[in-house]
């Protein structure tokens, strides 16, 4: 029987080890022997983990009210909390009622320093979305307060760099109606980057994996046929498209199920001798969300952003040399049987390919699921519509456009098909002696990074293309592939005011801005929502015919990038991706601002600047890896940076300059053909928790230019372990397989209170007798697990609470429990933070459908005796 209420705080704590001290006995007897139970073990907390003070974990007991003080908190924290406007229940969940106490604000004293940041992330919860709202005040400063909405879930309030370094009063409030989770984060800048808070949720199709074989071991592809997998498709070199075969399959009937199957046959797959590594086939989805005397201009407020009249007299021919590879969801074709495009794109298109349908007519069909938007249609405009007096121009007027269709309904695709796309433009698979486009545009992603991907687009960068990626469209730092892949420019978006638009996405690996609008603002003042105007179709008696329409997204901000692009390669085919790399990073292809931001990389695209830059030579510059220097004792104490040289001209007289005490370094050295230096933490000359900032400088010459460039250090000395605190943790050995809704269900649990800044935890075999007690468990397969319910729903691990897995998050491992055995000192990290899919973590795979794991319930359950009796307002 499933169980459908859980019963909270089972332990309110678990002793491991006999203490010393105290009693008669004699010196020389024995210390007891302590029984660990089947499995025991140590939870440890992430560094600056804290917990709100009056969540649910608090507020469920009768009697309880919200906690009328302020809460002083660190200068670097992660903390998870829980507000709600009201009193109230959440939707039944298998027909139980979970209740919820009201709580409209906590307050909060945070030590701030002058530019630094505080952010908001809402998580909702089950009864509904509620908004909320940060404020920071204190110090004579007031800053605009922010507020969240379903669009728009994270918000941020930057102190004032003339502001005072002092503590302030940091407010989050609810202003919408019902409960809502939420984790609030200062940090340091480099520690924003690497934080995500969801867990990866890639939507891949089911029962498919790419896996590439190890080319060193023979017998690979036979031992894939021999009922592991069946080879469906050859994408080139050592990868392959396989399908779980039949009798693989327990002919699972939800989706939930067919998915978490398929995860288990991809690490099968992994395991196997001859396979180099497996993946699912990720879907990927579209990023949505002269011209001067075409009829539209006026709405086209994007093209003077970027400076684009200035570019168009330095190249008045409109990129005529070029060819842009729209790879999307093909192209609007009003006539299918005669094949002409939107008339203000036939005269630029050539020929394409669909590996949707598997034709070389990669025409648009329009939508079944959800709105038809011609996605690729109104990316191909921006690129390169044609100045005919009919409606718009796009950047690249008179370029060539190279429709390939990768996404299909919906706006979604698999990356089976965009790897195959990448390689038949390249000219890699069919093998061609030249590419088939000069520039490619990737408005789409919502990919994790794919090594056969990877390889496809490195094999395109060595023959001079240029591949552009759309950043994303999830207001969230975390990385979108292909856009964050280091060979391509991944491009945010701003709205007409040249700001961050509220939906894109940001971080480290962002490397230019582009309008890209914000239908929520009118940034310039014309009275119009921030849209990009561009080639559509819209409906008109029962069809569709060529049309213009406005969106918003990265996915419309990078075709003015890849506009760009055409331009400089017609003006210069020669011109490779590290050389617009050099004159990215040397503040010629932007409104370049000085230093690069998380926000908008490098600048705001200037298109007469890039054409100018382009046009008097190339230039040399040097790249610092990593461009930002993040050291701590829980992290690393020392780095080594290498100066990697971008463009072909001469470097000398590089010379390091740093005046910070805490910091070691020496100067550069020439070492197989770069330049390498190490910093160290000096720990002595650093206050305890408290971070430090500053800068090194290096200044070089560029043949006849000298040139410095600055690398942000950032440096702390962690001692809070001792007052790290996730809150309540309930620890699981939870089945290994979800339910038809994505839960994954407890068979045994304990409840524990972090000590000293972690938490023990210890189960106990079942000795066969009823009532079997919470924390008792049989022999078995279970995953372990824990993590807290800050909003009192019955389910721990959800975005915005903390969250264990063994042996490490995101790559949870069978723990079999056998008859008479012990596994202790089993060691867990929590944290509210969630993996990645990343080159540092390529293993992880992806949780689309998960909802969390359920506590154990009554219901089954109700015999159990339960350690902490008070009453509850929850049941």
């Amino acid at each position: 029987m499933r169980r459908t209420l859980p019963q909270y705080l089972v332990l309110s704590g678990v002793v491991l080890f006999a203490g010393c001290g105290g009693g008669s006995g004699s010196s020389e007897s024995q210390p007891p022997v302590i029984d660990l139970g089947p499995l025991s073990g140590v939870i440890s907390i992430e560094s600056g983990s804290r917990i709100d003070q009056d969540t649910m974990d608090q507020l469920r007991f009768a009697g309880a009210s919200p906690a009328s003080g302020t809460q002083t908190l660190p200068a670097s924290f992660v903390l998870a909390g829980f507000v709600s406007s009201r009193n109230g229940s959440y939707p039944l969940l298998n027909g139980q009622l979970f209740s919820y106490a009201a709580d409209p604000v906590d307050t909060y004293t945070v030590p701030m320093a002058p530019g630094e940041t505080v952010t908001l992330r809402s998580f909702g919860g089950r009864d509904g979305n509620a908004e909320l709202e940060l404020r920071v005040s204190g110090n004579g400063e007031t800053p605009q307060p922010e507020q969240t909405s379903p669009e728009t879930p994270s918000v941020s309030i930057r102190l004032d760099d003339t502001a005072a370094e002092a503590n302030y009063t940091v407010e989050v409030s609810v202003t919408g109606d019902g409960p809502a989770r939420y984790v609030l984060v200062k940090a340091a800048d480099t520690q924003l980057d690497s934080l995500s808070l969801d867990w990866p949720d890639h939507q891949f199709l089911p029962q498919q994996a790419i896996v590439t074989l190890d080319s060193s071991a023979p017998g690979a592809m036979s031992s894939m046929a021999a009922g592991t997998a069946n080879a469906e498709r050859h994408l080139g070199g050592a990868d392959w498209l396989m399908r779980m075969p039949a009798q693989a399959s327990s002919r699972a009937v939800s989706a939930t199920q067919m998915q978490a199957e398929t995860l288990s046959w991809i690490t099968q797959l992994r395991q196997m001798p001859g396979v180099k590594d497996a993946v699912p086939n990720y879907q990927m989805s579209s990023m949505q969300s002269s011209p001067v005397n075409e009829p539209l201009y006026r709405l086209q407020w994007h093209y003077d952003l970027v400076n684009g009249p200035g570019a168009w007299q330095l190249a008045p021919e409109g990129g005529t040399t070029a060819r842009v590879a729209v790879l999307d969801s093909g192209l609007f074709s009003e006539d299918p049987d005669a094949r002409p495009w939107h008339l203000d794109l036939d005269e630029n298109v050539v020929d394409g390919k669909d590996f949707v349908d598997g034709d070389d007519f990669p025409r648009d069909p329009g939508s079944s699921v959800g709105s038809n938007v011609f996605h690729g249609t109104h990316v191909a405009g921006t690129v390169a519509a044609v100045v005919n007096g009919e409606g718009i121009g796009g950047i690249a007027f008179g370029s060539a456009i190279v429709p390939v269709r990768v996404l299909g309904e919906g706006g979604t695709g698999s990356s089976t098909d965009l790897i195959d796309a990448i390689r038949w433009v390249t000219g890699q698979s069919p093998v061609l002696n030249s590419p088939r486009a000069d520039v490619v545009n990737l408005s789409l992603g919502g990919l994790p990074r794919i090594q056969a991907l990877e390889d496809a687009i490195a094999f395109g960068v060595g023959r001079g293309m240029i591949f552009v990626g759309a950043a994303g469209n999830s207001a969230t730092s975390t990385q979108s592939f292909p856009a964050a892949s280091p060979n391509v420019l991944a491009v945010s978006s701003v709205d007409a005011g040249g700001r961050l638009a509220s939906y894109s996405n940001f971080g480290s690996w962002i490397d230019l801005a582009a309008p890209g609008g914000d239908a929520s603002r009118d940034g310039n003042n014309d009275g119009r929502a921030d849209l990009i105007w561009s080639t559509s179709a819209v409906g008109q008696a029962g069809q569709f015919v060529a049309s213009y329409t406005g969106l918003q997204g990265t996915s419309m901000a990078t075709p003015h990038v890849s506009g760009v692009m055409a331009l400089l390669k017609a003006q210069k085919d020669t011109l490779n991706y590290s050389e617009v790399r050099a004159l990215l990073e040397s503040g010629e292809l932007t409104d370049y601002p000085g230093s690069r931001n998380d926000q908008l990389g490098f600048g705001v695209l200037d298109a007469a600047k890039a054409l100018q830059a382009n046009l008097e030579g190339s230039v040399t510059i040097l790249s610092p890896s990593p461009s930002q220097i993040s050291l701590s004792n829980e992290g690393v104490t020392s780095a080594t940076v290498t100066l990697n040289q971008i463009g072909d001209g001469s470097i000398s007289n590089v010379v390091l300059t740093e005046n910070l005490v805490w910091l070691s370094s020496n100067q550069p050295t020439l070492e197989n053909g770069r330049y390498v230096f190490n910093v160290s933490l000096v720990e002595s000359e650093i206050e305890p928790d408290t971070a430090y900032r500053g800068d090194i400088r290096v200044t070089y010459d560029d043949d006849e230019t000298q040139r410095s460039l600055r690398i942000p250090v950032i440096a702390q000395l962690i001692s809070d372990e001792q007052a790290r605190n996730a809150g309540t943790h309930f620890v699981l050995l939870v089945d290994t397989t979800p339910d038809d809704d994505g839960f994954y269900w407890a068979e045994a649990q304990v409840a524990v209170e972090a000590s000293n800044g972690s938490y023990g935890f210890r189960f106990e075999s079942w000795d066969g007798e009823e009532p079997r007690r919470l924390n008792e468990v049989s022999p078995g397969d279970y995953f372990l697990v824990a993590g807290t319910d800050i909003d009192g729903d019955g389910i721990i691990c959800q975005p915005g609470e903390a969250c264990a897995e063994y042996p490490i998050s995101g790559l949870r491992e069978v723990i079999t429990i056998e008859e008479g055995q012990s596994l202790s000192d089993l060691r867990m990290t929590t944290s509210f933070t969630r993996p990645t899919i990343s080159a540092e973590t390529p293993d992880i795979l992806p949780r689309p459908g998960f909802q969390g794991y359920r506590l154990i319930t009554p219901e089954r359950d109700s015999a159990r005796n339960n350690s902490d009796n008070r009453p509850r307002t929850t049941q």
